[in-house]
């Protein structure tokens, strides 16, 4: 081949080339039957890539989040989660905590929580779980991450660094819903409280987001969270949108 000869174009592979003819039955039925079934292999594995980088960018946005549903209102708590940009999951055993990319633990009766955790050997792994995911307990669920309970003293997952008091604030029939400050973007935040614990002592790495008498009711420390009222009975979602973010956050460590 001389210099002024010009060079053949490389040809391009139909299956493979983006800009290529379409692939259509026709197309295939020219193909045989072996090399047919090669494209649709072909197919099948790109349809598959694309749903996982569909599903992937999903799961950036949407955060796949656990409740624990034993006790308490789990249902409303997984309503606003979704409204707050997250998946809901329901979480009844141990092993459903597994791939979860956070957990909240709802209110509830904390020593009934207690005691089913510890027959189902799912403490252990709430322990594990808490030190590692972002987590919210919310009334009995702030119980249950405590580092110490009293009024009576029990048994908790000791991943937050607080005391707090059971019962605080009276009986059923002394539960309230008040608005106050609090450091979240807005207007005041509306609490409601039920048979509400007290937070008495806060370590010095929590940090204290809202108050009520001058005790904290809502709390944030690293991945966790903590509220002594009930922000799934609210129609205001910041809270929840906060925990949703910080679970984001989390993910992209």
């Amino acid at each position: 081949m001389t210099k002024t000869e010009k060079q053949p174009e490389p040809l391009n592979d139909p299956l493979l080339d983006p800009d290529g003819p379409e692939l259509g039955d026709d197309f295939l039925a020219l193909c045989g039957e072996r090399n047919g079934r090669f494209v649709e292999r072909l197919r099948a594995e790109e349809d598959e890539k694309r749903q996982e980088e569909a599903r992937a960018a999903h799961r950036r946005e949407h955060p796949l989040i656990g409740v624990l549903a034993i006790q308490g209102n789990f249902a409303s708590h997984a309503a606003a989660l979704t409204e707050a940009g997250a998946d809901a999951v329901e979480v009844r055993k141990p092993e459903q905590l597994e791939g979860l990319d956070g957990l909240i633990l709802p209110g509830g009766e904390s020593t009934t929580m207690l005691k089913f955790l510890e027959r189902r050997h799912f403490f252990a792994a709430l322990e594990d779980f808490v030190r590692t995911r972002p987590t919210f307990g919310t009334c009995a669920g702030a119980i249950l991450l405590a580092r110490e309970v009293r009024h009576p003293a029990q048994r908790s997952l000791g991943a937050l660094d607080a005391v707090v008091e059971r019962n605080a604030y009276g009986r059923q029939i002394d539960s309230s819903i008040l608005t106050a400050p609090s450091s979240l973007p807005g207007a005041p935040l509306e609490m409601v409280f039920i048979r509400a614990p007290r937070i008495a002592e806060t370590g010095p790495g929590v940090e204290v987001l809202a108050r009520r008498d001058g005790f904290p009711v809502l709390v944030r420390q690293g991945r966790l969270m903590a509220a002594t009222f009930h922000p799934e009975l609210s129609h205001d979602r910041r809270v929840h949108c906060l925990f949703v973010e910080s679970v984001r956050a989390a993910k992209e460590k």
